[in-house]
């Protein structure tokens, strides 16, 4: 078989079929690397491919090079704000480097994690990038061998695993921090139930920048949410019923803040003139709030710039510097905090 000169026209997958003397279901398994193939049948079709081209020469390389060109970002959901800037890191890495992207969601539930995780480490992916995984997951992942990087995480991170997450610590510790250089003293803390590694950390500089302050920890100023919008409604309207309520209010993410907001709204009660208010992540509306959101700013782009930079070069069997790695967090001040007077702590 005389090879054909690569300016000739290329063949479509059908006629590299023809030519093989296969079905084109079976040219499809051999590009994607599927187990279910005969080896000669599986190495007469790269012949044909080799000596002939194919019109999609991206996946006819990956083939030679035993890689699909594809990598998976799951998701916990697709309809959330706080993801977006991630996809796009990713997304600007991965196309950069000529490598083409699959998206999936799993609406927080670690069986669908695991599902997909089974689904794509067969022969389908050349690796994976995961959003606050689970447990569960993450020991798929180890087992499968396949490269993967975890971007934030739901507990402590296992030493050697690849990951990349934020500043949450001391997010929490420079908000709670402003807050009392303020001069409030009675500052309340929302998302203490929310079980994801970063929600636990901020809680944990909220209460160290309250010790590092010699001030109380008031069980009843810590309040229960799972960084919803309903979660810092429900709280904020708990607090403003304590006989001696707080005069700020950190919320552990910026739904959370949207629903004091909302709350302090419907009582005739005005942030910062009442209250004083601090986000965390600076999602886009923050900035269009009434009083813009005083918030701590996470990194979300380069989040995903970060994992997907690292998970490449695991595909490529290169050397990480670091397994983890831990971008910095940033306060950002607008208008949604005061100065405490004297007279208003008296109050």
């Amino acid at each position: 078989m005389a090879k054909r000169h690569r300016t000739d026209e290329r063949p479509t997958i059908a006629q590299i079929a023809q030519i093989a003397g296969v079905s084109v279901p079976t040219v499809s398994k051999v590009l994607n690397d599927r187990a279910d193939v005969a080896l000669p049948t599986r190495k007469r079709v790269e012949r044909v491919i080799e000596e002939y081209g194919f019109v999609r020469n991206r996946a006819a390389r990956a083939l030679r090079k035993g890689k699909t060109g594809l990598v998976d970002l799951i998701l916990p959901r697709l309809d959330d704000e706080y993801y977006l800037p991630i996809l796009e890191g990713v997304a600007q890495v991965l196309r950069e480097a000529g490598v083409r992207l699959v998206l999936t969601s799993t609406n927080y539930q670690p069986e669908q994690e695991v599902q997909w995780i089974d689904t794509v480490t067969d022969h389908s992916t050349d690796g994976i990038l995961l959003v606050l995984p689970s447990d569960e997951a993450i020991e798929h992942l180890e087992r499968s061998g396949w490269p993967f990087v975890l971007i934030h995480n739901q507990r402590s991170p296992r030493s050697g695993v690849p990951s990349v997450t934020i500043t949450s610590w001391e997010g929490g510790f420079v908000a709670t921090t402003h807050l009392i250089s303020l001069g409030h003293r009675r500052i309340a803390y929302i998302g203490k139930t929310a079980q994801a590694r970063d929600a636990i950390e901020r809680i944990a500089g909220y209460r160290a920048a309250l010790d590092a302050a010699n001030l109380p920890l008031d069980p009843q100023l810590q309040c229960a949410g799972n960084f919803t919008e309903a979660d810092g409604y429900t709280a904020t309207r708990a607090l403003l019923e304590l006989p001696e309520p707080p005069t700020a209010i950190f919320a552990g993410n910026d739904r959370q803040a949207a629903g004091v907001y909302r709350a302090l709204h419907e009582l005739d009660m005005t942030v910062p003139g009442d209250i004083s208010v601090i986000g965390f992540d600076n999602l886009p509306y923050t900035e269009i709030m009434n009083p813009p959101l005083t918030t701590v700013h996470a990194p979300r782009m380069e989040l995903g710039r970060t994992a997907a930079t690292m998970l490449l070069r695991l595909i490529n069997r290169e050397a990480l510097d670091m397994t983890r790695v831990v971008l910095p967090t940033e306060f950002i001040e607008r208008q949604s905090c005061r100065p405490l007077s004297l007279e208003t702590e008296a109050k």
